[in-house]
């Protein structure tokens, strides 16, 4: 299986034609905010950084059934503290409480470098004793990365995604969502794929 580029505004819009009309404003709403929040910025592979948000919330909805508005509209701005300058306090009166402290509990703390990998630790770690749902966020984000990591054409990169992913994300994922395993999995061997080309 090959992850091609999606046009994710397609995919969102029609994500919100099939929704409750209050729930589709919030989430437009929402995902003007996170549009706004990354303006300007790229992912590795050189697409918009906003379509990552948004197939993250497209993946919830169309591939693992999710159809909690809280979750969405956590999906769409997941990075938004991490990576754009906007305000906590912001964030939370969009989203409200519990959206927003979903985003909190996938957002990395800044650290110094020398303190990163002390940092991921706990973070994970803080994943794994985090609700159901935190945890099928974090999955669905951090499936689309690995299916993105082929088009960066980085294997540095794919090679640490791969180990990371199966030592720490597929057992998260086995112990929370069958789906998600199975698509960590998935998207696991298209990387080994990609590496056995590379090599």
């Amino acid at each position: 299986m090959t992850y091609g580029t999606i046009d994710r505004s397609v995919q969102l819009t029609v994500l919100l034609s099939v929704m409750l009309a209050e729930d589709a404003r919030r989430l437009g709403a929402t995902y003007q905010f996170a549009a706004a929040a990354h303006a300007g910025q790229l992912r590795n592979e050189g697409t918009p950084f906003i379509e990552h948000p948004v197939a993250v919330a497209v993946m919830l909805w169309n591939e693992l059934g999710c159809r909690d508005v809280d979750m969405l509209a956590a999906a769409l701005t997941h990075d938004v503290l991490e990576d754009s300058c906007v305000e906590p306090d912001a964030l939370r009166t969009l989203l409200g409480d519990r959206a927003f402290e979903m985003v909190e509990r996938v957002t990395k703390p800044t650290v110094p470098f020398d303190r990163k990998a002390r940092r991921d630790i706990e973070y994970l770690e803080s994943v794994r004793l985090a609700s159901a749902d935190v945890r099928l966020l974090k999955l669905a984000d951090r499936i689309h990365n690995l299916r993105s990591v082929p088009v960066a054409g980085d294997p540095a990169k794919a090679k640490r995604y791969l180990t990371v992913s199966r030592a720490e994300f597929l057992p998260l994922a086995m112990a929370t969502d069958p789906t998600a395993a199975r698509m960590i999995e998935d998207a696991c061997d298209v990387i080994e794929a990609y590496l056995a080309e590379c090599q």
